[in-house]
């Protein structure tokens, strides 16, 4: 972290790192909560290779009212944050017959409903959407009874399909541990690319550094208090991204090996699905990156680890 943010020396040094076991067991969070003034929530199960629906639901149900319970013992605590996800606001990867707009007042119940009714056999993006929304739908439902008494207000950050470079250090992309990480890598980098592309529809992105000021801005901003914020910025497809490193220049191999005959055109967006970004404009005064900008810095991070000398030698 000290490499990553040089300007930031004082508030590396002071953090503390800790580890919760099990975060769906009872009083996970309570030895670590004195002094504490703010929490983000993050963690939950990031897979869709689990087979047992409760493998997602209960680690993600679990571990988010044990912390909104154990804050709740706190007083010195103002705001607690919850990463929830488009997957609890709709379905994101479903093709429709008409482009349709989600807000936050929206709620996937299809994909609850899915699990309830099939159990394993859903797929595993279906059973991690059930666990975004049943989690999310619980923290609110004991926001909403509990309000009187609580020291601190709730808010929720549902991000889109993250993407940009990477916070932590894994020694090569076959080391990566999330799906954002593995989908770049293999929509964009990966030689030979894959057949088809994934998702092969418009899809609404983020930047992950958005996503990481977004959290700081519904922790700090007292405009964010009792609020859901979608993070989105806009819908795009991966041929935007070949597009993007074209104009850019920024990584020549990038463009022999994804050529526009390869990938359906960026002006042939078909009916799809958007998740607004919008409030998180307004409320938070959020200014999101694009394609462009993500891509760069992508690139710039993916190259100083020596991972694309592949591309380099094309």
């Amino acid at each position: 972290m000290a490499k990553k943010h040089p300007s930031s020396l004082d508030a590396v040094g002071a953090l503390e790192c800790v580890v919760v076991p099990d975060i769906s067991a009872e009083g996970a969070f309570e030895a670590f909560l004195d002094g504490v003034q703010g929490v983000v929530h993050t963690a939950t199960p990031v897979t869709f290779e689990l087979e047992d629906p409760e493998d997602y639901i209960r680690p993600a149900l679990e571990g988010t009212m044990g912390i909104l319970k154990s804050a709740a013992k706190h007083s010195d605590i103002k705001r607690v944050v919850v990463t929830s996800s488009i997957g609890a606001v709709g379905e994101s990867i479903v093709s429709v017959e008409k482009t349709k707009v989600y807000t936050e007042e929206d709620w996937n119940e299809n994909a609850v409903r899915l699990v309830k009714e099939i159990g394993k056999d859903a797929s595993g993006m279906s059973k991690y959407n059930a666990s975004k929304v049943l989690s999310e739908q619980a923290a609110w439902r004991f926001y909403r009874e509990n309000k009187h008494t609580l020291p601190y207000e709730l808010s929720v950050i549902a991000p889109g399909w993250i993407l940009g470079p990477l916070p932590d250090e894994p020694s090569s992309p076959s080391a990566f541990s999330t799906p954002s990480a593995k989908l770049e890598w293999e929509q964009l980098f990966a030689n030979p690319p894959p057949p088809e592309p994934f998702p092969s529809f418009p899809f609404s992105y983020v930047d992950i550094r958005d996503v990481a000021e977004m959290h700081i801005r519904a922790l700090e901003m007292e405009e964010a208090a009792g609020e859901r914020f979608i993070a989105c910025s806009h819908v795009c497809i991966w041929q935007d991204w070949f597009d993007a490193a074209r104009t850019l220049e920024v990584l020549p191999g990038l463009n022999k090996l994804h050529t526009t005959t390869m990938r359906q055109r960026a002006a042939e967006l078909r009916p799809h699905l958007v998740f607004s970004g919008e409030k998180a404009r307004q409320k938070l005064g959020i200014v999101y990156k694009t394609v462009p900008e993500t891509l760069k810095d992508l690139v710039e991070d993916f190259r100083s680890r020596g991972w694309l000398r592949h591309l380099d030698e094309l």
